[in-house]
């Protein structure tokens, strides 16, 4: 009878717990661990490393080309929101947050950007936000002390969320470093490609990255997870 009374309980508490899904999972490790904040940091000495070697003197002017969400901002509390409300993303949610303007600074983004600045190097920002978010994207990365001014260029999407076109229109610069948390930050042949190919790629790129390519981690979204429920 007393086995059977903590068989009994030992089920009712199992029926009870909540199944923790991969997305909560993700979100959790990317809010708590102290690894994560390692590799932030890690991604931007690295970068700092790469631009004392590789600042060379070029008819072009330098420039670093940089992702914004994920890999300078932190929006971890959107996703958030997004498990706790049982909403997948929507761009109309997404609008409201980035006028929020409350997003925090990604772990050695800030030191790293004003760094880069004192080397006169050009900065800009490459990101999917959409234009209409401009103004509350530039009043963001402002507010947390990031390089920007009336000649900042900063790219957003306007037709597709390839970049390819965009990156392609900064042939005026020497481009010596893109830093993001995508593959598809980087070049086109990672752009919606299946996760064997962008590996593939990835094989045959590798000598850039930690080089002219700096990857930020993010385990909540990105093309790899394309079906990840």
């Amino acid at each position: 009878m007393v086995r059977i009374f903590f068989l009994l309980i030992f089920c009712l508490s199992s029926c009870n717990k909540k199944t923790i899904s991969k997305k909560e999972h993700s979100i959790y490790w990317q809010k708590n661990s102290a690894e994560y904040v390692a590799l932030s940091y890690q991604a931007f000495n690295i970068a700092k490393l790469r631009l004392d070697k590789n600042v060379k003197s070029s008819d072009r002017k330098p420039a670093i080309v940089i992702d914004i969400d994920e890999t300078i901002l932190n929006n971890l509390p959107y996703n958030e929101m997004l498990i706790d409300s049982s909403k997948s993303f929507n761009e109309q949610s997404w609008s409201r947050w980035v006028n929020k303007k409350i997003a925090k600074a990604i772990p050695g983004s800030l030191e790293f950007l004003n760094y880069a600045q004192t080397k006169n190097i050009e900065l800009i920002y490459l990101s999917n936000r959409r234009i209409e978010n401009y103004e509350p994207t530039k009043e963001n990365l402002i507010s947390l002390g990031f390089p920007f001014n009336e000649k900042t260029l900063m790219l957003l999407r306007d037709e597709t969320t390839d970049k390819t076109k965009r990156r392609n229109s900064l042939s005026k610069y020497e481009i010596i470093m893109l830093i993001g948390d995508n593959l598809s930050d980087f070049d086109s042949v990672f752009y919606n490609k299946s996760n064997e190919k962008r590996i593939n790629n990835v094989d045959s790129l590798s000598y850039l990255f930690g080089e002219k390519f700096i990857l930020l981690p993010n385990l909540i979204y990105g093309d790899w997870d394309k079906g990840f429920e």
